[in-house]
C-alpha cells in the first residue's frame, strides 16, 4: 500500500468516473500521492472507452493501488457511477467518496465529511456545499426540497445549519454509504445520464436514509450556465448540448415512477416540463432539435424506457 493512504478508523474508498480523460484522472491521483496523507484506504477509477494509456500511467507511476477498470461500451454517467459504488461496497470501504474527472479533489473537505459521517445514524449521503461560480456565488441548496424545483439558491453570506437535511445533491463531490449498496439500493444504471443522483437520493429518502450537506465543506462548482435574452428579459440557464434534453425530461419522468412519488411532486415535475418548452421556444438555441428531443424523452419516460438513446 502506498505511504500516504492510510488504515483510517473509517475507510475510505474513493471512486472516480472518467470517460477517456486520462490527463484529468492523473491530476487527481498526483494530488492524492504527493500529499502528506490521504482519507482513502483504496482507489477506484472506472473508465469508459479507455484510450488504453491509462494502465501504462499508473505502472510508470508506481500507483499500484489504484484498481483501475476500463469499459469496451459507454456507460454513461448513471452506470459510471452505479458502477463505481458496487465496486467499492465489494471492499472493506464503509464509505465511498464519488468524484468526477473533472473534480477540484479537496482533500481538507473530505476529511469534514468523513468527520461528521461517524456520528450519524442510517447516513444515506453527505455532500459539500457548493458555490455556484457563474450563478454569482450562491450556495446550492436546491436539495433541500423534495420537489425538483429550478436552482435559485440562497447568498453566500445566508447562515445555515451545519448539516443542512437535504433529499439528493450532486454526485460529484458526494460522500455515499456503503450501507445501502449492501442491501440493494443501487443507482439506476439505464438512466444513463442525466438525474441518476436525484433518482438516487430519492431511492435513500423513500427507504429511510439521510442525507446532509455539510455547510462548512465549501466547493467551487463551474457549472455550465450562460446568459439568454429575449428582449429586456436575461436568464442565466444551464447550457447544454440539444441532445441533453432528451435524457432531462425523460429520466426526470422515470425517477418520479421508479420511487413512486406523491401526486404533489408528479404536479411539480410536470410544471418542470413545462417550464422546459416555454424556455425552449423563449430563448435556446437550436429550437427545433431541442423540442424534437424534448418530446422524444416525454414519450419515453411516459413509456417507461431506458437506456441510451440514438444521441450522442
Amino acid at each position: 500500500m502506498a505511504e500516504n493512504l492510510v488504515e483510517a478508523p473509517v475507510k475510505v474508498c474513493l471512486v472516480i468516473s472518467s470517460f477517456q480523460h486520462d490527463q484529468a484522472v492523473e491530476r487527481i491521483l498526483q494530488r492524492i500521492f504527493t500529499a502528506d496523507k490521504s482519507p482513502f484506504f483504496k482507489i477506484i477509477v472506472v473508465d469508459s472507452l479507455g484510450t488504453g494509456r491509462m494502465p501504462k500511467l499508473l505502472r510508470e507511476r508506481g500507483w499500484h493501488d489504484v484498481a483501475y477498470h476500463c469499459f469496451a461500451h459507454n456507460l454513461g454517467s448513471a452506470g459510471n457511477l452505479a458502477e463505481r459504488l458496487r465496486l467499492a461496497a465489494a471492499s472493506e470501504a464503509a464509505f465511498a467518496y464519488a468524484v468526477n474527472h473533472d473534480a477540484a479533489l479537496d482533500l481538507s473537505v473530505v476529511e469534514m465529511l468523513v468527520a461528521q459521517a461517524n456520528s450519524i445514524e442510517r447516513l444515506g449521503a453527505l455532500f459539500p456545499m457548493r458555490r455556484i461560480i457563474r450563478q454569482g456565488n450562491k450556495l446550492d441548496t436546491t436539495g433541500a426540497s423534495i420537489l425538483p424545483l429550478p436552482f435559485f439558491g440562497t447568498k453566500p453570506t445566508q447562515a445555515l445549519p451545519a448539516l443542512l437535511p437535504v433529499k439528493w445533491s450532486s454526485s460529484n463531490g458526494a460522500l455515499y454509504s456503503l450501507a445501502p449498496i449492501r442491501e440493494g439500493l443501487t443507482p439506476w444504471s439505464d438512466f444513463w445520464l442525466g438525474w441518476e443522483d436525484l433518482a438516487y437520493g430519492w431511492l435513500l429518502d423513500a427507504h429511510g436514509y439521510r442525507q446532509y450537506i455539510v455547510s462548512g465543506a465549501r466547493v467551487d462548482d463551474d457549472y455550465e450556465y450562460r446568459d439568454f435574452r429575449l428582449g429586456p428579459l436575461k436568464l442565466k440557464l444551464t447550457d447544454k448540448p440539444s441532445w441533453y434534453t432528451y435524457y432531462q425530461i425523460r429520466n426526470l419522468l422515470l425517477a418520479t415512477q421508479r420511487t413512486r412519488r406523491p401526486l404533489a411532486i408528479r404536479s411539480v415535475v410536470a410544471s418542470r416540463i413545462v417550464l422546459e418548452l416555454a424556455l425552449t421556444v423563449l430563448f435556446r438555441e437550436e429550437k427545433k432539435q431541442r423540442l424534437h428531443n424534448l418530446f422524444c424523452g416525454l414519450a419515453d419516460g411516459l413509456a417507461g424506457r431506458s437506456g441510451k438513446w440514438m444521441l450522442p
